[in-house]
């Protein structure tokens, strides 16, 4: 037999239920622009209905609802659009570093420009041309010792821009790895609220959406592989190391940059490689224009400065000839044109013989601040004597014996164009280093330009395409996570109209009590 009473507590569970369902609704709406909030919804069920007692079945109706109740409040979530987007998310991270750190190099290169390396060299190579023109004339060695200088000075400007990029990597790296490790303990501590929460029988929402929201900012930094277990924490993998295992974190260090594949520990690892690529590809170059080996013609009347091999047969001037390959005495004046293989710029300056009394021969025109054999950006400088002394410019190519002391035939430029002929001189540059094995100065350091400029575009490319698929991804999880305030505001009317119409009906079945109790049972009194 059901309770006269069992109307109100019927619409007392429908006030209270609706009153839930609008406590969430205000929940979504006020979180509707939080980052990481996912939109709750109250699922609700009839409650146990009223069944007839009894050995036998009775002629009174049975299974009388009793009304509904909130069975829990859920989040509306995807974990595979999650993983998903997790996925793609890291691979963004990572090529944005990247892209970042290429524009970076494209800007201290600074190509093409007027005030780039490739200007530089062009204004040292036509001082070069001047100087042929006329070796004697003091302000074409003064132009070509304030252009040789500039190069220098250039190069190492690139050097030291490149080695302040690199350091500010390293220090990224660093940032990078203390932002994850906060992420990480912060994951665990929630991990151990969560526990604690949902093993009384209530669902965690918000803390899940600040895992969540961690979990997406991890990825963003490091590649992730993360299982949720039975009580519903997060065990999570990072750069292959285990940093999440239950409520017990484990913090990541600069040197788990090298084992990550996604995220922007891997872009900076990438970075790495490439800032080092291209000071590697320059300071080959550097080493190649001064010392690398390079066929070189002399014309006829060349005074030998040293004892020297031929790649030719060549003739004294006492008609002495001389095959290829065989020593050539120093101070022998050869009356035939001349092939050699000289060590770049400075194995041609060294050839040539200065302005200064009495002249001088084997003088390099630049020298390593260090002392090196292997010229770099870092080290090159304009040999001092020469930076001096204008005169010490090695610019002819024979001298005259005044007095038993040789003296310059000032007039003579056969040095000087020799050393502006290097222009269009092939060199031989190490193989891995650009797509260019052999070939001048200038269509070296265009196939550098034209190598970085295909791995900036690469990297632009990449990081367009990522964007979007992250985009995309991000677009399907609002529409099934996000809260559309069209649809909380109609489902408050529904959920306000399903109130009002409870209050009905308790008013409804608090009249019908009264006409019972206040009203029955008078006839006769």
């Amino acid at each position: 037999m059901r309770s006269t009473f069992m109307g109100l507590e019927t619409s007392k569970r429908a006030l209270l239920t609706q009153s839930t369902s609008l406590h969430t609704l205000g929940h979504n709406i006020a979180n509707a622009s939080t980052t990481g909030y996912t939109r709750q919804r109250v699922n609700v069920a009839a409650t146990r209905p009223i069944e007839a007692f009894g050995m036998m079945r009775s002629n009174a109706p049975g299974q009388i609802g009793t009304g509904v109740q909130p069975v829990n409040i859920e989040r509306i979530r995807d974990s595979y659009i999650d993983m998903q987007y997790r996925r793609e998310n890291q691979r963004l991270g990572a090529w944005e570093v990247y892209d970042a750190t290429l524009q970076s190099i494209e800007k201290i290169v600074n190509e093409p420009t007027d005030s780039g390396l490739s200007a530089v060299m062009g204004k040292f190579w036509n001082s070069l041309e001047v100087l042929n023109r006329d070796p004697s004339l003091l302000s074409a060695r003064i132009d070509l010792i304030g252009t040789a200088v500039n190069l220098v000075e250039t190069f190492k400007h690139m050097d030291t821009s490149f080695k302040t990029l690199a350091s500010d990597i390293a220090a990224n790296i660093d940032k990078k790895v203390a932002e994850a490790n906060g992420y990480i303990a912060n994951i665990a501590q929630l991990n151990d609220t969560i526990r604690r929460m949902e093993a009384l029988g209530d669902n965690a929402n918000d803390y899940r959406d600040q895992r969540d929201l961690l979990i997406d900012k991890l990825s963003s930094i490091v590649d992730v592989q993360y299982a949720e277990t039975a009580d519903g924490m997060v065990n999570i993998v990072a750069a292959g190391v285990q940093v999440v295992n239950g409520t017990e974190a484990a913090e990541l260090t600069a040197d788990n940059a090298a084992t990550a594949t996604e995220g922007a520990l891997a872009g900076y690892r990438w970075a790495q490689a490439d800032v080092a690529k291209v000071v590697d590809q320059l300071n080959a170059m550097v080493d190649t224009l001064v010392n690398g080996k390079v066929e070189i013609t002399l014309a006829n009347g060349y005074v030998a400065s040293t004892d020297m091999t031929a790649l030719n047969d060549v003739t004294l001037e006492d008609g002495t000839v001389i095959p290829a390959g065989q020593n050539i005495p120093a101070g022998s004046r050869i009356a035939s044109e001349v092939r050699l293989e000289v060590n770049g710029f400075n194995g041609v300056h060294k050839l040539g013989y200065t302005l200064s009394d009495p002249a001088e021969s084997g003088i390099a025109f630049f020298t390593t601040s260090d002392g090196s054999a292997t010229f770099t950006m870092e080290n090159i400088r304009v040999n001092p004597v020469v930076a001096n002394d204008t005169s010490k410019i090695a610019a002819a190519g024979k001298y005259d014996v005044v007095n038993g002391s040789p003296v310059t035939i000032k007039g003579n430029s056969d040095i000087a164009l020799a050393l502006a002929g290097l222009r269009d001189k092939v060199f031989n540059y190490p193989a891995d280093m650009t797509s260019l094995t052999s070939g001048t100065i200038d269509d070296y350091f265009r196939a550098f330009t034209g190598d970085l400029g295909t791995r900036a575009s690469d990297a632009a490319r990449n990081l367009h395409n990522q964007l979007n698929m992250v985009d995309a991804v991000e677009y399907r999880r609002q529409s099934v996570s996000g809260v559309s305030l069209d649809e909380e505001l109609a489902d408050m009317i529904r959920f306000q109209h399903a109130y009002n119409a409870a209050a009905r009906n308790m008013t409804t079945v608090d009249e019908m009590l009264d006409r019972i109790i206040n009203q029955m049972g008078l006839v006769g009194r």
